[in-house]
Formats: structure tokens, sequence, C-alpha cells
């Protein structure tokens, strides 16, 4: 099962991915799905129907013939723990489903990153899925934010779905058009640009070329490394992750404050990027790094084996942020911090190309960290930051 929780933090790799280093693309357009109609399974708590996507209340064990015949192969439950008398999960995942639990109760417990957690499952995964809740009240608000802002329907004919669907609560109502119309003001991109990964991922990539451009003066967080550094606090003898490592430049200053006593991981999905630290470390002499090319759906560290993560200019690229930044909870230990430092993303201000780079602001990726657990800690200022901010968090336990 996959919980999308707070409080409960359990990760099963499935449909997710992933972590990603810095590039370029272009935003691909994703077509308008069939229209929401009845349907039926078994004697399903009320059903509709769009596409291979069901969206309905409660069922029951009595109903998981009907959902296998349906070709269903996801179930994603809305309701808390306690709502549901039986062992729904155990039934679930019995018949050869997979589960996953976006758990939330009334509109306080509505967050941003519930949208983003649902928006982000109905996007990358269209395999036969089942959305449901008690009776389809919470189906109906969060299938309204991503009718309209992923597969562009009409916000009225995406909020007359969501009515018939079952959205009946006025405050989850009112909630669902305030994020809709804060991430249209925003022009937050849908997801972030098409093929962004994909130049990493070649084997030809052109390592020379990107230290040049990554190791540079007019690079902020390479012309402010050493106040970045010293801000980030990092002890003699820590164990610490570089996350979308890229050319190494961090690596290398992480390696030499942790000292001989401690570690560096540096991780990226660059295979040639993995190659040429594995290359830069050994000719330094620098004997405490270790080189992990992850998966794209992980940052692919063992459970708490690390007391400091470090993300550089990559958050923006996690197409799944919320499964991504789960992997790196779960390498902290407890106590461990997380510094993470991105793009300003101010429509009006920032520069044309990250508007169309950055998929988020400031905010929303604060949001999103701490929907996983993270404790906000802090955000630092970095003199020479213009364009970049630096935010720490903690995991608590």
């Amino acid at each position: 099962m996959t919980r999308y929780t707070r409080d409960t933090l359990t990760f099963v790799a499935g449909t997710l991915a992933a972590l990603a280093s810095i590039g370029h693309g272009q935003q691909d357009q994703t077509p308008i799905h069939s229209e929401v109609v009845s349907a039926k399974l078994g004697n399903t708590r009320n059903v509709h129907a769009c596409s291979n996507l069901f969206l309905t209340g409660q069922f029951t064990p009595q109903d998981m013939p009907s959902i296998k015949r349906a070709d269903v192969k996801r179930i994603i439950s809305l309701r808390t723990e306690g709502e549901v008398a039986w062992d729904e999960q155990s039934a679930v995942e019995t018949s050869g489903l997979e589960f996953v639990s976006v758990p939330f109760s009334g509109p306080a417990e509505l967050t941003d990153a519930v949208f983003e957690n649902i928006r982000t499952l109905l996007k990358q995964d269209t395999r036969g899925t089942i959305l449901h809740c008690g009776s389809a009240n919470r189906v109906g608000t969060v299938w309204l934010p991503y009718r309209v802002l992923d597969q562009g329907v009409p916000l009225e004919q995406a909020l007359k779905e969501a009515k018939v669907i079952g959205m009946r609560n006025p405050d989850y109502e009112a909630k669902a058009l305030d994020y809709v119309r804060r991430m249209q003001a925003q022009g937050v991109p849908s997801r972030v640009p098409a093929g962004i990964n994909a130049r990493f991922v070649d084997p030809n990539l052109d390592v020379a070329s990107f230290v040049q451009r990554f190791e540079g003066e007019s690079r902020e967080v390479f012309a402010a490394r050493h106040e970045v550094l010293r801000a980030c606090g990092v002890l003699p003898g820590s164990r610490v992750a570089d996350i979308g490592a890229g050319t190494g430049l961090y690596t290398m200053l992480l390696s030499q404050r942790v000292g001989p006593t401690g570690w560096v991981y540096a991780v990226d999905i660059a295979p040639r990027f993995i190659a040429h630290i594995n290359a830069r470390a050994k000719e330094d002499g620098q004997s405490n790094v270790t080189a992990v090319l992850c998966r794209e759906d992980s940052c692919s560290l063992p459970p708490e084996s690390v007391e400091f993560a470090f993300v550089c200019d990559t958050y923006h690229h996690f197409e799944f942020p919320a499964a991504t930044t789960r992997s790196i909870y779960r390498a902290l230990k407890p106590g461990g911090q997380l510094v993470v430092i991105d793009f300003e993303r101010i429509p009006g201000q920032s520069r044309e190309w990250l508007l169309g780079h950055v998929r988020a602001g400031k905010n929303v990726f604060r949001a999103e960290i701490e929907e996983i657990g993270f404790a906000f800690v802090e955000e630092v200022r970095i003199a020479g930051f213009e364009e970049n901010y630096f935010l720490r968090f903690r995991k608590e336990r």
C-alpha cells in the first residue's frame, strides 16, 4: 500500500517516478478525457466513470469480483483510518490490486498537498482505477482541480461534474475552487516539461558542457557556495546525501566539510554524472564519497542512513514530489535535516524562462514537503541570492 499522510509514511514502490537532475524541455498537452457518465460496479454506492477511472462511494468485499471484472488495477481511498469497518486494504491486496491511501476528513485536512497527490496519481498512471470515499463527496472535490488544471476542462463544466459525482459540502467546494484559482493565477504548469530528464540519461551526455554551465560565477549557487555551505551547518563526521548531485560541485565541498570520519552519498539519475563524480573524487583523493545511481522513483538510499540531505536547484524537477520526498524522509535519521534550494517563481517578477521551467512557487513546494512529515525550521537569507531561496526542514521522528 502507498499511504499519503502526514503521520504514516509508508511507501511501496510502484507507479510513481521520478527524481531528476536539471534540464529543459517543452510541456506536453494532455488531451481532454471522456465525459463523466453513470456506471455500475456490483452494489458499490454512487458510481460514475470517466474513461477507465471509476469515481465512487464505498464498496463492500462482495463487490470485489465485479471490480476485478471491470479491469480495475488500483484503488485510491480518501477515507481515514477507522472509517471503514472491514479491512479494505487487505481485501484489495488479496485480490491482486494496488491499494493507495490519500486520507483526509474535513475541510481543515484538505490541503494543497492532497490535491497535488491526487493530481499526480491520476496523471501519471492510466491503469483502471477506483477513486473513492464514503459517499463520493470527497471524490468530487478532488476531481475538480484535476479536471481543470490537468485535463483542460472549463471550470464551469468541471464544477458541474464534481457535483454530479457527489461533491455537496460547500466548504470542500470553496477549497477546491480556491486551489484552482491560485494555481491558475500563478500560471503553474500541470507538470514539469516533457522530456526534462532525457538529456541526463543520454549515454552521450556532454559532462564538460554541464561543468562549465553549473560551475560558473554567473550561477548563484556556485557564486555563493561557501556561504551556502556555512548555512548548512554540516559537522565533521556527518553522513550526508547530495540529491541531484549533477557534476558534483557540492558533493566535493560536503566531502571536505565532513572529513575522513564522515561520508557523502552523491545521488543522481545520470550515469555520466555518476562516472564523472567517481573520477573526480578519485582524482582529488576524496575517499569518503559514494556515487549512487538512483532509480527514477527513489533516492535509493537505505533507511536512516544519513543525517543531512541537500537538494539544490533540483526539487522543481521532481515529477512526483510526494514519492521522491518520501524516499528522502526515509533515508534521514530522526532529527536529520533537509535543505532545499530552489528558484523563486513569482509571476510578473521572475524571468520568463523560470516561469516556464519551474512548476510552482516556494509556498507550494514548502507545503508539499511539510505534508510528507517534515517540520519547517527556517528560511535562511543568503547574500548573493536574488533568484534562489534556501529552506531548512527537520525530520522530527
